[in-house]
């Protein structure tokens, strides 16, 4: 049999949709409207999953589903199934099977990268591998959504002779499959957005939200800009007792564009007023001997493995700057080095962060200062009043300054929280009224931060994660995203600033006085 990939590309270069929707059917593609998805995504179904719809692209095998076909209809515009499957001619595309189950891994990878086309068991590989081709003939990074790819039955018919049990054990293992093919499909087609909509750890859009961008799809060009999202926090800081909720990202995203999305999504769903991300330039900030010293991580055995791989991209910086606009959260960076300073400088990025680990770097701190025009945020972690009387001396401008008490310990004991620090900061105000009060945390929970803020910090900044890492520097402080911890985290601080209130004593409705007044002297 020819190989089919030259029709199926001929019918992608005839196409004018530049994404890509593969369609299962888990539950959640109820959640959808797929009537709103043809509009925009070139649709490619599996087996049975498409009855409804009208795809692209159907792709199946099994000769005993053309009987669903002709009872209900060929909705598609093209079926590939093998040639011995009789399909209405003008809509066939005859590809090959091969049985290779689950097993075989290093064959699947030998699959996605031949330049042939056929049908595996576990045909989600198989419209994998037609993403891919689709990509590559139009040139340009594809956004590919996977839909109704639950993996999990909740019920099964009666007459189902393998149950329930087996049927999500199965699905299990598919799904175990998927997720590392995921993983070596990003890396290796970087220009192939590959996207999981659901509620999984790995999912990068929940299905809320997906539907939200088919009915909502903005260019960027009408979003508002960083500077805006931010420059409209400082009014509310000015206006309020509002404190500023930053969840520090470090690079627990660890390069990855889909982790970087979900901490993204989760960082504003749970009640984020910023996000923080970290930028240093390896080759410059590290000596040789500490690149090259031994460190354990999924990317290699040294340090310079590691950093070089957790770093944001140029493309990563645009992801976030324009993920964070879409959602109207501002971002900003901490700073480590010169040439990430001038790195900076080119993108929209209205205040950016000097950390307590470069407290020793003050020629740079002081160069940063003098030439930035935007607003700083120094927190002072491993120093003391003599830190403090450099950073007021020579680090303190006209616009606003943020300054973080600091304990550099991970994760910091009650002993050293030393929140009364916050309230020294506060106190400064007399003679520095630019100077606004944090607190960066390092300690566990939320009591050091929820103290801080009745010490007077008006920024507070925790560090957040995406699961366990334990490789991943800061990870035993970070807050799980996932878990909602995070999310009551907020609330927490929430409820510290309502409880703070304003300096001003007022009398609020609900007062009352036990007893009447009484004008007798006794």
């Amino acid at each position: 049999m020819e190989n089919c990939l030259d029709q199926i590309r001929n019918i992608f270069l005839e196409s004018n949709k530049t994404k890509i929707a593969i369609v299962g059917k888990g539950n959640s593609i109820k959640d959808v409207s797929v009537e709103k998805l043809q509009d925009d995504y070139f649709i490619i179904t599996l087996n049975d999953a498409g009855l409804s719809l009208n795809a692209d692209f159907t792709v199946f095998y099994k000769a005993e589903l053309l009987s669903i076909y002709k009872r209900d209809g060929f909705s598609s515009k093209y079926y590939l199934a093998p040639e011995d499957v009789k399909l209405p001619s003008s809509q066939h595309i005859p590809a090959e099977y091969h049985s290779f189950d689950q097993d075989g891994i290093e064959r699947i990878y030998t699959y996605f990268a031949s330049s042939e086309f056929y049908i595996l068991d576990f045909t989600l590989l198989s419209a994998i591998k037609l993403a891919i081709e689709f990509q590559a003939v139009k040139g340009i990074l594809t956004e590919t959504a996977f839909l109704g790819f639950d993996f999990y039955m909740p019920s099964v018919q009666d007459n189902d002779l393998h149950g329930l049990e087996y049927r999500n054990a199965h699905l299990r293992t598919q799904e175990s499959l998927f997720v590392t093919i995921l993983q070596h499909i990003q890396k290796q087609y970087p220009l192939l957005e590959l996207q999981h909509v659901g509620n999984k750890k790995y999912s990068a859009l929940s299905v809320e939200d997906f539907q939200k961008s088919l009915y909502r799809y903005i260019e960027s060009y009408a979003l508002k800009t960083n500077s805006t999202l931010y420059q409209e926090l400082l009014d509310e800081l000015d206006s309020s007792n509002k404190v500023i909720v930053v969840a520090e990202f470090t690079n627990n995203h660890i390069g990855d564009r889909n982790r970087l999305l979900k901490m993204i999504e989760l960082a504003k769903e749970s009640g984020a007023d910023m996000i923080k991300v970290q930028k240093r330039d390896v080759d410059t900030f590290y000596t040789e001997e500490e690149l090259n010293a031994p460190y354990s991580s999924p990317f290699g055995n040294t340090l310079r493995d590691y950093r070089n791989a957790v770093e944001l991209s140029d493309e990563l910086f645009d992801l976030l700057d324009l993920e964070c606009r879409k959602r109207d959260i501002p971002w900003f960076a901490s700073v480590l080095d010169w040439n990430s300073y001038l790195y900076m400088q080119k993108l929209d990025c209205p205040i950016i962060k000097l950390p307590s680990t470069i407290s020793n770097h003050k020629n740079y701190l002081t160069k940063v200062a003098e030439d930035f025009k935007g607003e700083l945020v120094v927190s002072t972690g491993f120093t003391d009043e003599d830190y403090e009387n450099f950073v007021l001396n020579n680090l303190v401008r006209e616009n606003k300054f943020f300054l973080l008490q600091c304990t550099s310990s991970y994760p910091t004991p009650p002993e050293g929280c030393q929140v009364s620090v916050v309230r020294h900061y506060d106190a400064l105000r007399e003679k520095y009224p630019n100077i606004v009060p944090g607190y960066s945390s390092h300690d566990l929970g939320s009591l050091g931060c929820m103290m801080a803020v009745a010490a007077g910090a008006r920024m507070i900044e925790k560090h957040v994660k995406l699961g366990d890492l334990e490789w991943v520097h800061f990870d035993s402080v970070a807050i799980d995203l996932y878990n909602s911890n995070f999310k009551q985290f907020v609330s927490d601080i929430r409820r510290a600033e309502i409880m703070c209130g304003s300096k001003v004593k007022q009398v609020y409705q609900f007062e009352h006085h036990k007893y009447q007044a009484n004008n007798k002297v006794n």
